[in-house]
């Protein structure tokens, strides 16, 4: 006995889904629907097959091979052209010398094959076609037997006027070879449009074999999620791949479900998988091989294909994923909403009911999608933002992108330019430093490994080493865990625009420089620049006061990132250190409350652990106290008393510890930094720039210093003790000398499409005031001024309010938020 599977569909109505996989390829319970089909012919022992091919036919083959792996012989016919369901078949005529059945690829059923069998011996005819009973038989060819099951009448997807029967075709035929008689050769020949009618015509032998048991044709989408439905309620005798973990729960191999998760059967979960804390799934999601669910996400009646990623409190309720996809946090996606391959859904946005997204497919951030998208809008994607590359390790940043990332990187510079390379202790950042280097050398770039370190250190390697730029990798985390990528050019400082765009465009179009092997870069591992960094810094400063002054020092730490630069720093300078450190924990702890000195909100409260921090530096009667991040850059400061100091109270703690050293007499501050700066600047009599609020800009103005004051934690620290010790005084009474000042600071969702139109509306209504524009829109008024700035990173405008109050401050950005919402709302709500 043969059969022969028609696996030809292209699955029009599963689009997009079907757009880049052939209807039978389509997975159900993390399985091919053809696989069940080769096992249901095999557990009756037809395991001779021939495979009727047309859309994307290379998949279907390369997945099931010659069929060894499954026990059974399986030779493919490509259609060329389309031939019809019986015209594909009619290709495999030499094949199939004997009776042989004819099933399709893309249908699910349990039916007992032998018994079908068994009748169509016994009736001898030419074909038996195995019926059921449906309640909606519109889409399905129905028929009618006399009291042999013959078929007498039979009329393809009739209208409800034309409905004479509840009994429909289902597509499984038992034939007989001489039935290919009938075939013309080379010419669209259907089954249930051209065949049967012409053998009821002739008055052929056709009958029917009504089958007990499931079966599902699955047509559309609709039918898809229901037939998975069908089998986690056990309607259908197939195998489950897994074990059983507790009442309807099937998880695979490898999988890893932390305790702290709630999980409710009837579920199936494949291999690979990771579910973190505090993720629930009810009952009826599917979830295939490697995917991730963060923390707090939640899924219900949701089926995932394999490889995707859902960030932290990420809803699913009753939609389809298909492979390779990134659902960021807070994303939310509704009941019918379909996702095909590639797609990335952004931070807080939102798919509606039905709503489908084509392959390889974006949606920003703080989006809603009312209609589906299929073909994209705009430029490609844009990779950098205000710090160099962020992403989701191993899900947006990987290997493989790292590898292509370095080679656009080494296509930008000169061959034989020389890069200084360094990365955090996090594992995962040494793996992609590797493949950066990899990427650098086949570029013919030399490259410098400064092995673990931070991006303060690596700044200062490219300033003594003299080479062309850097590179720096490491993991950090605001509400997710992510990993930076920062460029810096030949002076150390966060890389210009214009190496961002060559870098970009040469990542997009992959026109990557190859040099001639025996040309490659030469890779180098110098990993004594921190030592040097150290000894540096320590040269800056009146060395012999400090130690003199003996400091007690309360700091909160990375120990793996940062002991091998805070306490041989630290002790060179005679300080008593009491370390708080940081093994386990690879976040550093941000304050987002109130200040001392100056007063600045955000509506929201400090961390705890600064708090506890604070509470050590008192009870120690420390000298100060301070918390420093993972990467070296920031640094929070607490005073003798235990006032946490805001951002903007350490940036003008940052211009008076400079201006009044010998160290610089210039320096850049963002235009977003208090306006009392400028009366520090008069005071120490030296110059203040106003910049852009990026990185880079604020560098620039103190580009060939070897520290880059803003953006090294040690550096500025060992220059606030320098100026304690000079003038004799504690932090507060440093603090005191910052003239009063109360900012307030929130932050609006947008679209990236509405963020020029509504800019450019505020700068029409505020024609009457005076504005500065170096970045975004600086209004000042009698009591102050507001600034309203696009987010670099995030689709957001960012509201920035400085007055002579807390209250006045909060008035003004609130008034602003106000603004923008409405016109917001006159363009289409988010």
């Amino acid at each position: 006995m043969k059969a022969v599977i028609m696996a030809g569909g292209k699955g029009s109505r599963l689009r997009p889904l079907t757009c880049t996989l052939p209807k039978p390829m389509m997975p159900v319970m993390n399985k091919p629907m053809m696989f069940y089909t080769i096992e249901l012919l095999k557990k009756y022992g037809i395991t001779d097959i021939a495979v009727t091919l047309q859309y994307l036919p290379k998949i279907v083959e390369d997945y099931f091979g010659e069929g060894e792996e499954l026990g059974v012989n399986l030779t493919y016919f490509e259609e060329h052209l389309p031939l019809g369901t019986a015209g594909g078949v009619r290709n495999a005529t030499d094949f199939l010398d004997e009776t042989f059945v004819v099933i399709s690829g893309d249908a699910l059923t349990d039916y007992d094959l032998k018994k079908a069998l068994d009748f169509h011996k016994e009736k001898k005819g030419m074909c038996t076609m195995l019926l059921t009973r449906v309640e909606d038989p519109l889409e399905f060819g129905v028929c009618t037997l006399n009291g042999d099951n013959r078929v007498i009448r039979y009329l393809e997807k009739p209208g409800w006027g034309e409905v004479f029967s509840d009994t429909v075709n289902t597509g499984i035929y038992i034939m007989e070879p001489e039935i290919f008689d009938l075939y013309p050769e080379d010419t669209f020949f259907d089954y249930s449009r051209d065949l049967f009618p012409l053998m009821l015509e002739k008055d052929l032998p056709l009958y029917g074999f009504t089958a007990q048991g499931y079966w599902s044709d699955i047509g559309d989408l609709t039918q898809y999620r229901q037939a998975h439905m069908d089998i986690l309620q056990g309607k259908i005798d197939i195998p489950l791949e897994g074990r059983k973990m507790a009442e309807d729960i099937w998880v695979g191999e490898h999988t890893r479900i932390d305790p702290q998760a709630e999980v409710k059967g009837p579920i199936f979960i494949g291999n690979n998988c990771t579910i973190e804390k505090n993720a629930v799934l009810e009952e009826y999601n599917v979830i295939g091989d490697n995917n991730i669910i963060e923390e707090g996400a939640s899924l219900k009646r949701s089926i995932l294909w394999n490889h995707n990623y859902v960030g932290s409190q990420a809803e699913l309720r009753g939609t389809i994923i298909g492979s390779q996809c990134v659902v960021k946090s807070k994303a939310t996606l509704l009941e019918g909403s379909v996702v095909a391959d590639h797609c990335s859904l952004g931070v807080n946005s939102t798919l509606e009911p039905d709503v489908k997204l084509w392959p390889r497919k974006n949606v920003e951030d703080n989006s809603t999608l009312h209609t589906s998208l299929v073909w994209s809008e705009g430029a490609g994607p844009r990779y950098f933002g205000l710090s160099g590359i962020w992403g989701i390790p191993n899900v947006e940043i990987t290997p493989e992108f790292v590898v292509k990332l370095a080679e656009a990187y080494g296509t930008a510079l000169e061959p034989g330019a020389e890069i200084a390379i360094s990365s955090d202790r996090d594992s995962f950042a040494q793996v992609l430093k590797r493949a950066f280097c990899a990427g650098l050398l086949s570029t013919g770039i030399n490259t410098v490994d400064i092995g673990t370190a931070t991006a303060p250190v690596n700044r200062y390697a490219v300033k003594v080493l003299s080479v062309q730029g850097g590179a720096h990798i490491c993991l950090v985390e605001e509400e997710d865990f992510k990993i930076m990528i920062e460029f810096l050019d030949e002076y150390g400082i966060n890389a210009p625009r214009s190496w961002e765009r060559k870098i970009e465009n040469t990542l997009q179009q992959e026109e990557f420089r190859r040099v001639n092997f025996k040309k490659m870069g030469e890779l180098k591992y110098l990993p004594q620049l921190a030592d040097a960094y150290v000894e540096r810094i320590v040269r800056t400063v009146q060395a012999d006061l400090l130690r003199r002054k003996y400091y007690r020092l309360v700091i909160d730490y990375d120990f793996d990132n940062l002991s091998s630069q805070v306490m041989p720093l630290l002790e060179k300078l005679g300080c008593q250190v009491i370390s708080l450190t940081r093994r386990d924990e690879p976040a550093p702890y941000y304050f987002k409350g109130g200040a001392s000195g100056g007063q600045s909100g955000s509506g929201e409260e400090g961390s705890y652990p600064l708090q506890a921090l604070a509470d050590s530096v008192v009870r120690s009667n420390a000298d100060l106290g301070a918390s420093i991040e993972r990467n070296g850059e920031r640094i929070t400061l607490i005073t003798e008393k235990g006032e946490i100091l805001s951002n903007e109270i350490k940036t003008a703690l940052n211009v008076m510890v400079a201006l009044s050293s010998s160290q610089q007499k210039k320096i850049g501050v963002p235009v977003s930094a208090p306006s009392v700066i400028e009366k520090l600047a008069e005071k120490y009599q030296g110059e203040v720039v106003r910049t852009r609020v990026s990185p880079r800009a604020v560098m620039e103005v103190a580009r060939d210093n070897y520290f880059q004051l803003h953006f090294d934690a040690l550096y500025s620290l060992v220059l606030l003790l320098d100026h304690l010790a000079r003038q004799n005084i504690k932090l507060s009474q440093a603090v005191e000398e910052i003239p009063s000042f109360s900012m307030y600071n929130l932050s609006l969702p947008a679209r990236r499409s509405e963020v020029g139109r509504i800019m450019g509306s505020l700068m029409e209504e505020s024609k009457d005031h005076k504005v500065e524009t170096i970045d975004g829109i600086k209004i000042f008024h009698q009591k102050g001024w507001t600034l309203i700035i696009p987010d670099a990173n995030e689709p957001a405008f960012n509201i920035i309010s400085e007055s002579s109050s807390p209250e006045e401050a909060e008035k003004l950005a609130s008034h602003y938020a106000e603004r923008i919402k409405e016109l917001q709302a006159e363009g289409g709500n988010l």
